[in-house]
C-alpha cells in the first residue's frame, strides 16, 4: 500500500491497489470504506448546496449494496458522466473530493 495525500481535511488516502491492479478482499473492504466516507463528504456538501443534480448522480451509484458488484467502479463512472455533462454544477470542494475518490482507485483526475 502506498500513501496519497488527500485534499480533505488534511489527511492521507491508502492506495490499495496492487501493482497488477488486484485487490484481496480485505483491500476491497478497505477501499469501500474510504470511498465511502468521501460518498458521505460528497452528500453532506451537496445536500447542504441543495445541488439536485449531482445528488441524483451520486444516489444512483451509492449507498453502496453489497451484492453490488465493482460498487466503486459504478460509482466512478456514474461522477466521471457528472463531470462530462453537468460540469458546472460542481464547485471546489466537490471536484476535490471526486478526484479524492479517483485516486483512491487509481485513475488520474
Amino acid at each position: 500500500m502506498k500513501s496519497i495525500p488527500s485534499s480533505r481535511n488534511d489527511h492521507e488516502l491508502t492506495s490499495i491497489r496492487g501493482e497488477a491492479g488486484r485487490r484481496n478482499p480485505d483491500a476491497d473492504f478497505r477501499l469501500r470504506g474510504q470511498v465511502d466516507d468521501l460518498c458521505i463528504a460528497l452528500f453532506d456538501h451537496w445536500c447542504e448546496r441543495r445541488e439536485l443534480i449531482p445528488l441524483a448522480y451520486l444516489l444512483h451509484a451509492w449507498p453502496f449494496l453489497p451484492s453490488t458488484p465493482y460498487p466503486v467502479e459504478a460509482l466512478l463512472a456514474a461522477l466521471r458522466n457528472l463531470l462530462a455533462l453537468h460540469d458546472e454544477t460542481i464547485d471546489e470542494l466537490g471536484r476535490r473530493l471526486i478526484d479524492d475518490i479517483q485516486t483512491l482507485q487509481g485513475y488520474e483526475a
